[in-house]
């Protein structure tokens, strides 16, 4: 069931999202992608779970 109702669908969607993000600022930004590479900045994307309050990050 690939709609709203389905959890696992939607949670795998939003995980989805963030990392195709993720993947988007390091090709698209040479600025932000060098500073990841010298390790002055992560990049990083978070998923909050209304239900539990936790934050999960993704590098």
């Amino acid at each position: 069931d690939r709609s709203a109702k389905n959890y696992a669908f939607v949670d795998a969607v939003a995980r989805k999202n963030v990392s195709l993000t993720i993947a988007n600022i390091r090709e698209k930004s040479s600025v932000l992608r060098d500073l990841e590479s010298s390790g002055g900045i992560k990049i990083a994307g978070s998923m909050y779970n209304l239900e539990t309050g936790i934050a999960e990050f993704f590098a």
